[in-house]
């Protein structure tokens, strides 16, 4: 029992590392992403709320993460609600890049990046689609849209990567993407 303990610590050290990079996070595999689903180590995201835009360079050619592009992300994706922020899953980063690279667009337009507590409970109390523990407020959910894709097909491409969650909503004009579980919607 004690081992698993163990065990399960050091995963949780190593998740939390690859996580919220401290300093430069030297890649495992040279010069590309210690994750499977990956983008080029450059994105572009537009905030629907703010309308700020960031175009960086999160992943240098040699490998490494780039800091200051990772906390300009972090700063992007905070929450509308209260301007609260966390550190984002480099391996969500990584995956809205891929599907930005996938469809080859100038910017993913962000509806919903990090949410606080606070915040997602008083989403919640406006509409039954939001998620009591939303993987939102661990900074690991972004709700996204691609200009000039149809989001039936931003959705399929998502759920072919089977990265995380895919929620696909009837009536938004967005894509939810997590890397928790895989699941869809």
């Amino acid at each position: 029992m004690r081992a698993i303990s163990t065990f399960i610590l050091a995963l949780a050290a190593a998740a939390a590392v690859l996580t919220v990079p401290s300093a430069p996070l030297q890649s495992s595999i040279g010069y590309s992403s210690p994750f499977a689903i990956t983008g080029d180590g450059r994105i572009s995201l537009s905030d629907t709320h703010t309308g700020e835009v960031i175009s960086v360079v999160y992943r240098n050619a040699d490998g490494r993460y780039n800091e200051a592009a990772i906390k300009a992300i972090h700063h992007t994706l905070r929450c509308h609600g209260d301007g609260e922020k966390i550190p984002i899953s480099l391996k969500l980063v990584e995956l809205v890049d891929n599907i930005q690279d996938h469809f080859g667009a100038d910017v993913i337009r962000v509806v919903s990046g990090y949410r606080s507590d606070s915040y997602n409970a008083a989403l919640r109390r406006r509409s039954s689609r939001v998620a009591h523990r939303s993987l939102h407020i661990q900074g690991l959910a972004m709700d996204i849209r691609l200009p000039g894709v149809n989001k039936a097909d931003l959705a399929r491409y998502a759920r072919s990567l089977e990265a995380g969650g895919v929620g696909l909503y009837r009536r938004s004009r967005f894509v939810h993407v997590d890397v928790g579980p895989v699941r869809n919607w």
